[in-house]
């Protein structure tokens, strides 16, 4: 009976969404004008709040605009499409409508200048990057983005969320992405970190990074679509970047405490063209490949294992179980499978997962602490290997659409 329609366009001035309204965006709706770096204005969403595009409609924050969607666990903000999941007649499904992008000014690496460098976003939703390595979007928390993606072509597409040369001041909490036509997330340069990441039924990449994106992930948990009917590609997909391989800055993600859980017919983890990566206390299981590295750049920047590894492509304390651990290639410098078994903590394991998380006896939900010399204090020093130590302490429980 509440239901308001938001036509697109750009809107210069605040809005205020309420959870007592059914929020309808009818085409491309842009926070901020979209071509400006200079918008000062926001969306705000209470919890609880639900918000449904129709067709190929997404909702763009612009340079310089801010978006505050604050949930709560008991009550998430859900933007959606038209149809919902438990509908048994017309469930929702991947694609029903564009899906969320954040563009910010953080920098990219996509030309010489650095901290001058801007890019169009994919799918027209407007220009990105900047010189702010700190620069704040606003704030995502307790927020399902779900039934969204578009792919207009390989090189154009609307992510479930578009991370786009946005910066470390934009803080991303208590997140899920579930069945998305394209990548789960996707982020095109910049700072941005996030701490607890749920990406499910993802029909492309769950993970994808591009453009020098040097941000931190604590917490994540990627579980592809059990049936192969379902499109999915690799719960990573990682580049610094396609034209220059060794462009500055060089992409750097730092990663902990992930849990992989893919299918036969996909890939656990793609470093490709000149990406770095540091990755410790995750698992990855269930893919039919686990680990490739790809492209010269990528294993000069990692170095040469075992006793030359430069710390910019790095990996310990984690668990592969895949049918093939490692993606082995003619012509490469080295094996993956000699970096990785260089590295500390290292094991080919059965998790033995009950469902998403470990059993009560598992050994490697204590004794393994991350290596706080290499990450930072963003990172809690968990000592258990992949995204929970247990069920009892499921960072998950009552936001996510399966309630995991």
């Amino acid at each position: 009976p509440r239901t308001c329609i938001i036509n697109g366009g750009e809107y210069l001035e605040d809005l205020h969404l309420t959870n007592d309204t059914l929020w309808v965006l009818s085409g491309a709706v842009f926070i901020g004008a979209k071509d400006s770096a200079d918008n000062d204005n926001a969306i705000f969403i209470e919890p609880g709040t639900r918000i449904i595009g129709i067709d190929q409609s997404l909702l763009g924050i612009s340079r310089g605009a801010k978006i505050f969607a604050e949930g709560v666990p008991h009550a998430p903000i859900v933007m959606t499409g038209v149809n919902t999941a438990s509908d048994p007649d017309n469930p929702g499904s991947a694609g029903d409508w564009g899906g969320l992008t954040i563009n910010g000014k953080a920098p990219i690496n996509t030309c010489p200048n650095l901290g001058q460098c801007t890019a169009q976003g994919e799918g027209e939703s407007g220009p990105y990057g900047g010189d702010d390595e700190n620069d704040s979007s606003g704030v995502l928390r307790y927020v399902r983005v779900q039934f969204a993606g578009i792919l207009f072509t390989d090189e154009n597409e609307l992510n479930g969320i578009a991370f786009q040369g946005v910066g470390r001041g934009t803080v991303i909490e208590n997140v899920q992405v579930h069945a998305n036509a394209d990548d789960g997330v996707e982020f095109f340069g910049g700072t941005v970190n996030a701490r607890n990441l749920v990406l499910t039924d993802i029909e492309d990449d769950s993970v994808d990074w591009t453009q020098g994106w040097r941000g931190r992930i604590q917490n994540v948990l990627v579980m592809q679509a059990g049936n192969v009917e379902i499109g999915a590609d690799r719960g990573i997909e990682a580049d610094n970047l396609e034209a220059d391989n060794d462009a500055e800055p060089r992409a750097k993600p730092w990663i902990s405490n992930a849990t992989f859980i893919g299918r036969s017919d996909t890939t656990g983890a793609t470093f490709r063209r000149g990406t770095g990566v540091k990755v410790t206390n995750s698992i990855f299981t269930g893919f039919g490949n686990c680990i490739d590295i790809d492209s010269a750049s990528t294993f000069t920047n990692a170095g040469t294992p075992p006793d030359q590894l430069t710390g910019n492509l790095t990996m310990e304390n984690t668990i592969l179980d895949c049918a093939t651990p490692f993606v082995e290639e003619d012509g490469d410098p080295w094996t993956v499978q000699s970096w990785f078994e260089a590295q500390s903590g290292n094991q080919l394991l059965d998790p033995a997962l009950d469902g998403v998380f470990p059993p009560m006896d598992a050994t490697y939900t204590t004794g393994f602490p991350i290596d706080m010399e290499a990450f930072d204090a963003f990172f809690q020093n968990y000592e258990h290997i992949g995204a929970f130590s247990g069920a009892k302490e499921a960072w998950t429980h009552g936001w996510t659409l399966q309630d995991f």
